[in-house]
């Protein structure tokens, strides 16, 4: 008996763990069709303004919070600061390469 319980948990876990696959599953066609569906309704220079604008937003964001971490940090490890360093490093880059994108428009 209790041989038949284990095998019938193990499948109802089994049954769980596939549910939440399948929700992440969804999820991901949902934001693919999403995503589809903005691009062929935004396909003009709006699009490619808006995603500037983010990837401006982002950019900052990198930028500032680094900064904000490098410069309160109470004990600086140097290899927090070093990474702290590449997220500034590449929020610069995103903003400089977006703003130069944007300028082009």
């Amino acid at each position: 008996m209790g041989l038949k319980f284990a095998f019938l948990k193990s499948i109802c876990y089994c049954f769980t763990d596939m549910t939440k696959t399948a929700w992440i599953i969804i999820l991901a066609v949902l934001f693919t069709v999403t995503f589809v569906v903005t691009c062929s309704v935004f396909d003009s220079a709006f699009a490619e303004a808006t995603i500037d604008w983010f990837a401006f937003l982002a950019g900052i964001f990198l930028i500032v919070e680094g900064l904000y971490k490098i410069f309160t940090a109470k004990v600086p490890a140097v290899k927090d600061q070093v990474l702290r360093t590449i997220r500034v490093i590449i929020g610069s880059c995103v903003f400089t390469i977006h703003l130069l994108q944007f300028m082009r428009y």
